[in-house]
């Protein structure tokens, strides 16, 4: 039997209902955002008293031990960009693509990730405590965010644009290419998001096509369909151009 996402949560959480120790747990991504499909992973995040993420580790290794052969794990070093305790699993007898992404966050920790807004409806498995909370983002942290992104990327933009138009005039696809990427992944997609989805600003691309105008999304994929110098050369100057458009567009509002 091969278990999928859906067989993994009937397994996972009564045990996780049965821990004394645990105060909530929530399912977030796919789960809280409306996404999920036949490849989603299952985001958990487990809320403890500060000194059982350890052990609370390593209780729910034990469990997974139990029922699956742990082909693959990796533990995020510590400290986090988001303070969160954060170990990935690659388990045996699952469908293809699944993995478990496991949070168990200091029941102290100031910022949990429950922004509504950033990200999503969690499904609440249960919370002894009344922790969780979707408020979404302050306008004060959505402002303080966004003029810093804002600030960062328009600062450095020359020196990206200097380097992408040098391996241009090299014709050294294989140098340029990478810096083009960040320049779209990071530069662009800042501003995009910006102007689509502040609250979002430091999500890069990710989920754009859902947020940004068909324009912009079809901007990106072309962007990306490039294979030689000739046609990056082409495509740089259709997003250098939009990304100068924006950055125009957004100063009044993102630069003071």
């Amino acid at each position: 039997m091969l278990y999928n996402r859906k067989d993994l949560v009937k397994l996972i959480r009564p045990w996780v209902e049965h821990q004394s120790k645990i105060i909530a747990a929530w399912e977030g991504g796919s789960a809280a955002t409306n996404r999920m499909d036949e490849y989603s992973d299952l985001d958990l995040s487990l809320v403890v008293s500060d000194d059982q993420v350890e052990h609370t580790f390593d209780l729910f290794e034990a469990f997974l031990k139990d029922h699956f052969t742990i082909i693959r794990k990796y533990r995020v070093p510590e400290p986090t960009w988001h303070g969160l305790s954060q170990c990935f699993f690659q388990i045996s007898d699952v469908t293809d693509h699944l993995y478990l992404d496991i949070a168990v966050i200091k029941e102290s920790l100031p910022d949990k990730l429950m922004e509504k807004d950033r990200h999503g409806i969690a499904n609440v498995w249960f919370d002894r405590k009344h922790i969780y909370d979707g408020s979404p983002s302050s306008e004060k942290d959505m402002r303080i965010r966004g003029k810093k992104l804002y600030e960062s990327v328009t600062q450095s933009d020359f020196l990206m644009i200097l380097e992408i138009n040098k391996g241009i005039a090299r014709k050294q696809f294989i140098d340029v290419f990478p810096t083009y990427f960040t320049f779209i992944s990071r530069h662009l997609g800042i501003m995009l998001n910006l102007k689509h989805r502040p609250e979002r600003a430091d999500f890069n691309l990710r989920y754009g096509r859902l947020d940004y105008s068909k324009e912009d999304v079809k901007l990106i994929e072309d962007s990306f369909k490039v294979s030689d110098i000739e046609s990056l050369s082409i495509q740089f100057s259709k997003i250098q151009a939009r990304y100068q458009e924006l950055k125009t567009e957004l100063f009044d509002l993102w630069s003071k």
